[in-house]
């Protein structure tokens, strides 16, 4: 068969091939925005060391400072706290002191609101209200050791751990 033969028929077998089909979808996207929430940072007070001598009977004992940070924070105008860990024996407004080694005796701890006063923050507080402003917030509290009246003290090592819950709103 000559050249131009087979050209007339490749052209012809190409002509009869039948065209692609076009066809259509709708691509649906879908999603959903969730409440804002904030980063809460892991906090830690570290009381001083104190001699039990210099411990008050009955009072709250060489308080410190600290908070509670929010960073990071999207639409969110509050956080609401609630607090769980294991309270003192004998004593609900206050927590056990729960050191795993070398743990002192007759010592418990307290944990405060804010920078002064004397609202007690304790096992299953909840409903705790903290102002979000722009990214960020701070809800400031204070810890100290607590010795009750008559209490036999022992030295050791003192620590609680608290879970801090923060929903936001």
């Amino acid at each position: 068969m000559n050249l131009f033969k087979r050209v007339t028929l490749c052209t012809a077998l190409l002509a009869t091939t039948p065209l692609a089909l076009a066809d259509t979808a709708t691509l649906t996207i879908s999603g959903r925005v969730l409440p804002g929430t904030c980063t809460l940072v892991d906090a830690s007070i570290a009381l001083d060391p104190v001699k039990a001598s210099d411990l008050t009977s009955g009072a709250d004992s060489h308080i410190k400072a600290g908070a509670l940070a929010f960073n990071g924070c999207v639409g969110v105008s509050k956080a609401v706290l609630s607090f769980a860990g294991t309270a003192a024996d004998g004593d609900a407004e206050r927590w056990k002191n729960t050191a795993a080694t070398d743990p002192a005796g007759g010592v418990s701890i307290s944990l405060l609101a804010g920078t002064t006063g004397t609202t007690y923050l304790k096992d299953g507080d909840t409903g705790i209200d903290v102002p979000v402003t722009g990214a960020t917030a701070r809800y400031d509290l204070r810890a100290a050791y607590y010795a009750p009246a008559g209490a036999s003290l022992r030295a050791g090592e003192v620590s609680t751990e608290i879970v801090v819950t923060a929903d936001y709103e």
